[in-house]
């Protein structure tokens, strides 16, 4: 307890009493004024994060001034610092109030910092999700050690039993079989699978190759390939295990983290949505489908459960390995990300998308050089994937990251996250970037077509119309959280480029293949394009290269992680 009332008081004075770096971009909020800053992180809090909040609220969301990301940042601290102190000040008054007249008698506690906070305390989960809400909109810039630390500070000082909290789990090099106590541990996803099909164009499989035997095959060969047997060392399919629901809840502060969800089949359909909830309510609604309320209480909110229910929820493309910092030590990057690898190839679709890009940039920055002015670009690496994306946020449509090239350092892959049901989708599509992704648990159908596939074949996507219904809403909390309610607020609609995405309905014809006269009329030629496949399961990696189109289907609920690079 001692240890977060001294992080709660030494984060709120750097905040509101403190004047900002000169270099910290938070100062643009107020021309440069940090008494004006100060002043409404001080005495306003909340109307600092609407206003921050608002500015958020920009199409595309990279275009977002760092400003107001760090805006929204610290006025989220400050609120659940407060909210912090508040909820140990009642506790504090309540142990004192206790230990009257009980001299001589150990306290609860006593002389380690006082009673613990009590896991129903009414005040804890919301301070949980400002926190959590500041990481997923803006990935909390200048501020995520500390957000951090004042999570797992609270975490510490909340009276929850874990089963893993030995010091095995905290050691990566700790060997040896897995505990009785974990192997009891009731599993994350249930046991139903999804049909798998009978692999025609099986992709080659190979056993944790040499770097230098990959390096070969993604110079020369340029194909897909899965991977067994190289991520066998990781904890979280061993002494860590992501399979297991107790051990999720131990690292989501007992399901309280917030995660952003995906609501319904596929992104390209309609009525598809996002929305950020509770882990646990996601474990329960959507990987294991089932509701909190009994059928006999008949209710709005149930009623609005099951049709929640009635829909897939994904969590999909999602780093929440930055969100979540100790889930990062339950595994490693590849050492195969470390391989410097081709471009797209010319006149591939990516080849051709990111020579364009080029010749804009090189328009905007030649307009900007004769204006005299600077061109703004302040957006963070890797901040558009903190942020709810748009729709087809997985088909690719995230900001290019420097060319590494060009400014003469390495980078590190883009990590995300998987999380879902069996049954979930992907529909085809290609990325910007060079992949290995990894099964960590379950399993999924995935098939690859090559980058040079005529369009004819392939049939992708132009340019469509985003609106208010498919637009993630920042604002969707979980409901009752500080007595908000979901709210759907309208939007201009815009227009996106989803030419990486292609308009074949991969799993309709997965299903009903007999309809292949239709599918035939609908969508002519690709019948005729060759393709390759692979059912992944766990412990195994599949190599994609860059501009590869593929499709993703869940054939058992489990996660997967996916690091792009190149």
């Amino acid at each position: 307890m001692q240890q977060l009332q001294g992080l709660v008081d030494s984060a709120l004075s750097t905040i509101t009493t403190a004047d900002p770096h000169p270099d910290d971009p938070i100062q643009e909020c107020f021309d440069h004024d940090p008494e004006k800053l100060r002043s409404i992180l001080r005495d306003d809090p909340d109307g600092a994060l609407r206003l921050a909040d608002a500015k958020l609220r920009v199409f595309p969301f990279k275009d977002v001034k760092d400003c107001w990301r760090r805006l929204y940042t610290d006025a989220s601290i400050v609120k659940a610092c407060r909210a912090i102190r508040e909820g140990c000040r009642g506790l504090q008054q309540q142990d004192e109030n206790n230990n009257k007249g009980t001299e001589g008698q150990h306290g609860n506690g006593g002389g380690r910092g006082g009673k613990k906070i009590d896991p129903n305390a009414p005040w804890l989960s919301p301070v949980v999700h400002t926190f959590d809400m500041a990481l997923i909109m803006t990935g909390a810039p200048l501020r995520e050690s500390l957000i951090e630390d004042l999570l797992a500070a609270l975490q510490a000082a909340t009276a929850e039993e874990s089963g893993f909290t030995d010091p095995e789990f905290d050691d990566l090099s700790a060997k040896g079989p897995p505990s009785k106590r974990r192997k009891l541990s009731p599993p994350l996803f249930p046991p139903d699978t999804a049909p798998a099909p009978a692999l025609k164009y099986p992709i080659p499989r190979v056993s944790a190759p040499s770097f230098d035997a990959l390096e070969h095959h993604i110079h020369n060969v340029r194909t897909p390939l899965v991977i067994t047997d190289a991520v066998d060392h990781w904890p979280a399919l061993s002494t860590r295990p992501w399979s297991s629901r107790d051990y999720w809840y131990e690292r989501t502060f007992g399901g309280r983290r917030l995660v952003p969800v995906e609501i319904g089949r596929s992104y390209t359909d309609e009525g598809w949505g996002q929305r950020i909830i509770e882990f646990r309510e996601f474990v329960e609604k959507y990987l294991w489908r089932s509701t909190a309320e009994t059928k006999s209480d008949q209710t709005e909110k149930e009623t609005h459960d099951d049709r929640d229910q009635d829909q897939t929820g994904y969590m999909a493309q999602h780093d929440l390995l930055s969100q979540i910092p100790a889930l990062r030590k339950d595994i490693s990057v590849p050492d195969y990300c470390y391989i410097d690898p081709p471009g797209p190839e010319p006149g591939t679709p990516v080849y051709e998308s990111k020579r364009r890009e080029r010749e804009a940039q090189a328009q905007s920055k030649k307009a900007s050089t004769e204006s005299n002015t600077n061109p703004i670009n302040t957006t963070p690496n890797n901040t558009t994937m903190n942020g709810l994306s748009s729709k087809g946020n997985h088909a690719g449509n995230t900001n290019i990251e420097e060319d590494p090239d060009e400014i003469g350092l390495p980078t590190d892959p883009i990590i995300n996250t998987w999380i879902g049901p069996s049954w979930t989708i992907s529909p085809l599509h290609h990325d910007p970037y060079h992949n290995i992704l990894v099964q960590v648990v379950g399993a999924k159908y995935i098939r690859l077509y090559s980058p040079h596939t005529p369009a004819s074949q392939i049939h992708p996507r132009g340019m469509e119309t985003v609106n208010e219904k498919q637009q993630p809403d920042p604002s969707h909390q979980p409901q009752g959280d500080d007595g908000h309610q979901q709210q759907q607020q309208q939007r201009e609609p815009h227009l996106i480029d989803m030419s990486n995405t292609s308009q074949v309905d991969l799993t309709a014809i997965e299903l009903s293949p007999a309809e292949s006269e239709l599918w035939d009329s609908m969508w002519p030629g690709f019948s005729e394009a060759k393709y390759v496949e692979t059912v992944l399961k766990e412990g195994e990696c599949l190599y994609i290269p860059v501009g590869w189109w593929h499709y993703v289907r869940g054939l058992k609920a489990g996660v997967s992680v996916s690091f792009w690079w190149g």
